[in-house]
């Protein structure tokens, strides 16, 4: 129990710190997502949890992945969100080491002043 407490409670962090960025009030936001304030500010605070069917209206509402909330965003040592595709988030660290070595490798070939960005 005391698990899930806990993670509610870092679910609903994520989940004010994107309402915020958003500058969107709890009243915005719940009448957006269609749940009652004081149920989102429960959720907010880490007392309640939420359905699937509550974490899809919040993310329709905030524009946002399901893993932003739940998960969060990965960041970068200078604070911005990391532009590295999910799959890589997930490696072992064997993994993360093969493809380090890897990039190293495209890199030599391919150095970022001949590609392009999105």
């Amino acid at each position: 129990m005391a698990f899930d407490s806990a993670v509610n409670g870092e679910i609903g962090q994520r989940l004010r710190t994107l309402r915020e960025e958003k500058s969107l009030s709890r009243e915005k936001l719940a009448e957006a997502a269609d749940i009652s304030v004081q149920f989102l500010a429960d959720i907010e605070t880490g007392r309640k949890g939420m359905t699937v069917q509550t974490l899809r209206k919040l993310v329709l509402a905030l524009h946002c992945t399901a893993d932003d909330i739940v998960f969060g965003r990965p960041a970068t040592p200078d604070g911005k969100s990391s532009a590295l595709p999910p799959v890589f988030q997930n490696l072992t660290p064997t993994q993360a080491g093969m493809a380090s070595d890897i990039m190293e490798l495209v890199l030599k070939l391919v150095p970022p002043s001949q590609t392009t960005e999105d």
